[in-house]
């Protein structure tokens, strides 16, 4: 699939001159070896084959990654995709649609090794972290399904015996922000140890709404809680067990769940600007950042989570054994009609929805030890998720109250069992050989609807040290994500229409990635770049059917994608006092064969829907030739600091962050309103450090107040008693990014 073209030589090029920089306490802290556990053992980020982004806790500081959404800054060509309380991230041509209880995003998050199993989880607060490592491309033969597109693993800091530490932050910002963070470290004897880490982050919304005077009701505000407890046990050299509990929970007003604001739509195949649908007498939208609704909205999470992580030198490996609980709730709901005209009297129409949701999972890892030319790693590992969820509407009764599991309870099943190995053979003191295999069983479904799919994973790789601080390598690897069921609502009303919508299956993808890895300058310059094709079959489609009402998800398997590229990155510190780090990627991801439900209101759209049964309506859209949805051609992202000695006043660090992104849509369906124009974002920050025990920092993110779209949905919504009712309408809604945001920040350590 690779051409070596002027696109790829001009990337080649603007790499050279472009830069990023992260830094901490001092040069050498951003320079130094970063070690990760990408493939389940502790390794050099450099001796690797594979695309990791590995991030220390100085770089995370530095780069004001607080969760995941930050984190596309950093990593080439990771896009993050937003609407509601749910992330949606895109990597290498994949993308997330479908969200909530069954909705498995298309890169696995892991927090200490356990998988985070939805799009709102993935939102959690980041927290003193020891590292994080951004593996690209499918990890399955390691990671398992669902690590699709990639894996981000988030890994917290351990409890320290060396002594009594810790640290207290306050943030106040725009908006009324006011963090406060505090870490306390104790070691209670030569074999105990305990890290408390507790935080609160609250602000007001960024999304003003104009109905009423105040910021009540203003949209995207936050009020969040988290705590973590970590208890360290090592009573020998070759035992260690660590106990951790999280909990953490988060009352906001939110967005909506698929986006907040109309942005245009197709009225009987002609495009209209705004909201195309609305009730008679609402009030247009002033724009991104400005809204007017009448209704109220709400995300309200609770997430709690404890986790046994056990590991045992058997001298020529070690036993880990690894088991998880968590009990998550959510209810999310919003202003379904987006406007300040609508009612809760109309009793019974679709708000939202809400979820309990259990989830447990065990993993046991023999890890060798032996220094000699195998190397090699075995695994059992099973998960198992129970969750009930169910629709979000209004009193019938038409009084305007909100009642949770109107439209019934949907249970629903997760199982997934594995057994993996992966091994390492050195052929030569230059030359190795890497190869991984996984066996997978997948149960999922719900009463009526249940499936089991078995599926073997592979890996193989070959790495080559062309000095001692060059390594090139080439491999092939095999993803998938799992399969599952719509609700039995969507399925009954589908149905009507010939349609067995019951259940999808597992999309699958083959890929192939070769790279360098090279440190050069004595170790001031590291640079990184890896090619990568990704064939993707069987690509899950979001599509919507009217229920109660309003508009409702579900999904079917719509068909191929091709994916292609290139991504760079680099460290360099030319001096003790530079830091400059950046990354570069291009991408050529489009759709093959994908075809999906049509939205009426579209109309033809160029020959694209079509009517397959003769019936005379257009049942079939085709996106042969779109891009998938966050998948810009280019993005690039430089940072760049500068250390000044004041000598017994410390040192004072201004930095400079930037990015780049050429234009994409938003939505797997390229239509206009779904376009996002290219564009650039940047950050400054202004950090004094006493060099002892006191640093302060300021920083201005976004300064160009740049409103980018982050999301798209384009469906055919409900239209009783809207200025559309009678139409066939396909209306674009769409999420946008902060705009521009300040704040100070004072850290105090003993």
């Amino acid at each position: 699939m690779f051409s070596i073209n002027n696109k790829l030589a001009l990337a080649v090029a603007i790499t050279s001159v472009i830069s990023t920089g992260v830094s901490a306490d001092g040069t050498s802290a951003l320079m130094e070896e970063v070690v990760v556990t990408a493939d389940k053992r502790s390794e050099s980020v450099q001796d690797v084959s594979a695309s990791i982004t590995a991030l220390n806790s100085d770089m995370l500081a530095r780069a004001g990654i607080e969760d995941v959404t930050r984190l596309e800054h950093v990593v080439p060509g990771m896009r993050m995709g937003m609407s509601g309380n749910e992330a949606r991230i895109a990597m290498r041509g994949t993308r997330s649609n479908n969200v909530g209880t069954e909705g498995e995003p298309t890169v696995g998050v892991f927090q200490d090794g356990i998988y985070v199993a939805t799009s709102t989880q993935a939102l959690g607060s980041y927290v003193d972290l020891e590292r994080i490592e951004v593996l690209r491309g499918p990890q399955g033969t390691l990671y398992g399904r669902n690590t699709f597109g990639g894996a981000i693993n988030v890994i917290s800091k351990a409890p320290d015996f060396n002594g009594v530490s810790g640290s207290i932050t306050t943030l106040f910002g725009d908006k009324d922000r006011r963090k406060m963070q505090g870490i306390l470290n104790f070691p209670l004897s030569d074999e105990l140890a305990v890290r408390l880490v507790t935080m609160t982050d609250a602000h007001d919304g960024y999304i003003t709404n104009t109905f009423k005077e105040g910021t009540d009701d203003d949209l995207d505000n936050q009020d969040t809680t988290y705590v973590r407890l970590t208890t360290a046990w090592r009573p020998s050299d070759k035992l260690e067990a660590t106990l951790r509990y999280s909990e953490s929970s988060k009352d906001t007003n939110s967005t909506a769940i698929w986006g907040y604001q109309q942005v245009g739509g197709y009225v009987d195949g002609v495009l209209q600007e705004g909201h195309v649908y609305q009730k008679p007498g609402a009030t247009q939208d002033h724009g991104p950042w400005q809204v007017s609704r009448n209704e109220s909205s709400a995300a309200v999470i609770d997430d709690k989570s404890i986790t046994l992580d056990i590991t045992y030198d058997l001298d020529f490996a070690s036993v880990r054994f690894t088991h998880n609980e968590t009990e998550f709730d959510g209810l999310q709901f919003y202003d379904s009609d987006y406007s300040d005209a609508g009612s809760l009297s109309d009793a019974g129409k679709f708000i939202g929805w809400v979820s309990t949701q259990d989830d447990t999972s065990t993993e046991l890892q023999l890890v060798s030890n032996s220094d000699g030319d195998l190397q090699w790693t075995l695994g059992y590992y099973m998960f198992e998720q129970d969750s009930d969820w169910g629709w979000v509407g209004s009193d019938y009764s038409g009084n305007g109250t909100i009642v949770e599991w109107i439209w019934g309870h949907n249970e629903y099943v997760s199982e997934s069992t594995a057994i993996y190995g992966n091994a390492t053979y050195s052929i030569s003191e230059s030359l190795r050989v890497t190869a991984g295999l996984r066996s997978n069983e997948d149960k999922k479904g719900r009463v009526g609807a249940r499936n089991t799919w078995d599926d073997t994973l592979w890996k193989a790789a070959i790495e080559s040290d062309i000095s001692d601080d060059m390594m090139v390598y080439a491999s092939a690897s095999t993803g998938f994500r799992a399969g599952g069921a719509n609700s039995a609502g969507i399925v009954a009303v589908l149905a009507e229409e010939g349609i067995d919508a019951k259940l999808y299956d597992p999309e699958f993808v083959t890929a192939y990635e070769a790279g360098i890895k090279t440190v050069m300058q004595d170790g001031r310059l590291v640079l990184n770049a890896a090619l990568f094709s990704n064939d993707y079959s069987d690509m899950h489609a979001q599509s919507f059917v009217v229920l109660n009402n309003g508009a409702a998800e579900y999904t079917m398997n719509g068909g191929q994608v091709d994916a292609s590229g290139l991504e760079v990155e680099f460290q360099w510190a030319p001096t003790d006092k530079w830091y400059i780090s950046g990354n570069f990627a291009y991408l050529d991801a489009e759709f093959g064969t994908y075809d999906m439900a049509a939205l009426k209101g579209l109309g033809a759209l160029g020959g694209r829907q079509v009517d397959l049964d003769g019936d005379g309506s257009l049942d079939s859209l085709s996106l042969k030739g779109y891009a998938p949805a966050l998948s810009p051609e280019f993005t690039a992202g430089f940072q760049v600091s500068y250390d000044i000695d004041l000598g017994e006043m410390g040192t004072l660090t201004p930095m400079f962050q930037g990015t780049y992104t050429s234009d994409y849509y938003a939505f797997d369906i390229n239509v206009a309103p779904a376009k996002q124009d290219a564009h650039t974002k940047s950050d400054v920050r202004l950090i004094w450090d006493s060099g002892k025990d006191l640093r302060i920092e300021a920083y201005i993110l976004n300064i160009e107040d740049e409103a980018v779209m982050n999301r798209a949905v384009v469906f055919g919504p409900g239209l009783s008693g809207t200025v559309a009712e009678g139409k066939s309408v396909a209306s674009v809604q769409s999420n946008w990014s902060r705009p521009r945001t300040w704040g100070v920040g004072i850290t105090y350590d003993f």
